[in-house]
């Protein structure tokens, strides 16, 4: 026992895998073989013909509710006054307006009709057949029946139809008259051609044997002889029942159910043996899909077998999934067996210190980049002789009397006192409004009636810090990007105000918008850094990240032809989460 158990333990994990696996397989295939042997075939014959027991059952009840729909219509005719003492000038208008009620409910009713006993009638236009010439009509008077079916004719314009005859008593008591109608035999058709299971034949038929819903010829021809059929005691069905029967194609089994609207009807649904066994075979076919969740035991050995072997691996796997996430201190616990995992784990871990390493190196680099390139665009400025030379040609400008142009150098050195702001990089957002204002009023001036814009700060929030050059990249790509290529006037509505512990900044205007295919590539560009052309945007969004970190939000709303809608979120708080809006 324990060279057998030496012996599995040095197999490889192939070998092991290999082994377990062909084991289970014999077992699950020859389980499943015996399970349909002894227990699945002797079943489904039996299942099979009950349910199609079931569906002709189901099928003469539809029959029957078919013909009790129709009878329903009569009974309440009949008992109408009019009706009842034949009243010439309200019949008519009843007689079209019951084959106009079929029309509306897509049914054609041919030949519709009041018939005295006297031979005396009223009947509609769209007349096919002459009722009182077939047997039935005078039955209706002898038999004690509430009403009588016909046997299937063929009317003038080649359409097969049923004959209802439906009796109307006097005021007397006594049959004074009929409702005769003639019904095409397209919807009962479809009823009965629904019931054909398994290759079956289904067909109506009377109690003395004659067939009402298909062709004679045809069917003697290729289902069963007629006086094979005249065996059959119909009389004495009652109740759904089934019958062995020797039709033209075999041993069959032969289903029938009465209609009980009409005990003179019977459904009746012929299937022979060999289609049942057929639709065996079929079935059990199905069975094989058993080996589907079998497999799934198989996977689960497999998995309990390997279990040892794999988790290093998955632990391995979940360590680089959090590095992927973020987490650089996701370091594999090198404490356990010293395997082949072990060692790519002692690897893994020397690559994430350098990793690390290298992430503060590049991350100081570009700081100490970042502020020299500042310093050096702050030498070149040189704020203080900008903010000067444009003071003393505003003032030259006013002496000259260019008003317009001297408020345009003053919009300009407010810009620009913001924009460079001493080298700090946050402002209030006071001023950050107005370093937008500025911005807006040299456009302005640029584009005259064309542009126009509101701007709303809320009273509490206007000395909060955030970082500088927020709001004008954003208003920059409304006007160029929105209003410049519209024909009409522009609006720019800039909005900031404190909602659920963030600073909310929005920028909305009326320009061109953008379709959603051009509105999802943007979004796209700015989430994965692609080059799109976007630079301010793609600038906002990093320098947004880098001060407040994922907590920090911005967000693109479009409609082609109404507009565009930035938003920004800053966090008041850095604990508080970002909530998408």
């Amino acid at each position: 026992m324990k060279k057998r158990r030496a012996y599995v333990e040095n197999l490889s994990i192939k070998s092991k895998i290999i082994m377990f696996f062909s084991i289970t397989t014999i077992l699950v295939f020859g389980s499943l073989l015996v399970y349909i042997n002894f227990n699945v075939k002797p079943r489904n014959e039996d299942n099979i013909k009950f349910l199609i027991s079931q569906n002709v059952e189901t099928k003469a009840s539809e029959v029957s509710m078919w013909i009790e729909k129709r009878v329903v219509e009569y009974r309440t005719l009949s008992t109408t006054p009019a009706v009842r003492s034949m009243d010439v000038r309200e019949i008519t208008p009843i007689i079209e307006s019951v084959t106009n009620s079929h029309k509306n409910n897509e049914e054609t009713m041919e030949t519709f009709s009041f018939i005295g006993k006297n031979g005396f009638c009223w009947i509609n236009s769209k007349a096919t057949e002459n009722l009182i010439k077939y047997e039935d009509y005078m039955l209706v008077y002898s038999e004690d029946k509430e009403f009588i079916i016909g046997q299937p004719v063929l009317n003038d314009n080649n359409r097969e139809v049923i004959l209802f005859y439906y009796p109307i008593e006097g005021y007397t008591g006594k049959k004074e008259s009929l409702i005769c109608s003639a019904v095409p035999l397209v919807r009962l058709k479809e009823i009965v051609n629904t019931a054909q299971l398994y290759g079956s034949k289904t067909w109506i038929m009377n109690r003395q044997g004659d067939i009402i819903t298909t062709d004679l010829d045809y069917f003697y021809d290729n289902y069963v002889d007629e006086e094979m059929l005249k065996t059959i005691d119909f009389e004495s069905i009652v109740s759904s029942d089934m019958i062995s029967l020797d039709s033209l194609k075999g041993d069959s089994t032969l289903f029938v159910s009465p209609v009980t609207s009409y005990p003179d009807w019977v459904l009746c649904t012929l299937t022979t043996d060999s289609a049942i066994n057929h639709s065996i075979n079929e079935m059990l076919i199905g069975y094989l899909f058993l080996f589907g969740a079998l497999i799934l035991l198989i996977i689960f050995i497999g998995a309990y077998v390997t279990k040892s072997v794999l988790n290093p691996i998955k632990i391995l796997q979940s360590c680089m999934s959090r590095v992927e996430a973020g987490q650089l201190d996701a370091y594999y616990n090198t404490s356990t067996a010293k395997d082949e995992i072990y060692y790519l784990g002692v690897s893994y871990n020397k690559m994430l210190d350098e990793i690390t390493q290298l992430i503060d190196k590049i991350y100081e680099e570009q700081s100490e980049r970042r502020m020299a390139e500042l310093r050096i665009l702050q030498e070149q400025i040189k704020p203080h002789f900008l903010y000067n030379t444009l003071d003393n040609i505003k003032w030259m400008a006013k002496k000259q009397g260019a008003n317009d142009v001297a408020k345009t150098i003053t919009d300009l050195s407010n810009f620009f006192r913001v924009f460079l702001n001493n080298g700090n990089e946050k402002i209030t957002l006071k001023q950050e409004f107005r370093h937008t204002r500025s911005y807006l009023d040299i456009q302005k001036t640029r584009c005259g009636e064309k542009l126009d814009y509101v701007m709303d700060i809320e009273k509490e929030i206007e000395e909060v810090s955030i970082i500088k050059i927020l709001i004008q990249p954003i208003v920059e790509n409304s006007i160029y990007h929105g209003i410049k290529t519209k024909e009409s006037k522009g609006n720019i509505f800039v909005k900031a105000y404190s909602e659920g512990g963030y600073i909310k900044i929005t920028v909305e205007d009326d320009g061109i918008g953008m379709d959603d295919e051009c509105l999802n590539k943007l979004r796209e560009s700015l989430l994965k850094a692609v080059d799109s052309g976007h630079y301010g945007m793609k600038n906002i969004l990093q320098r947004l990240k880098y001060a407040y970190g994922d907590n920090a939000c911005l967000n693109i709303e479009s409609k082609l032809g109404i507009g565009t809608k930035v938003t920004i979120l800053i966090p008041r708080q850095g604990e508080e989460e970002c909530i998408e809006r």
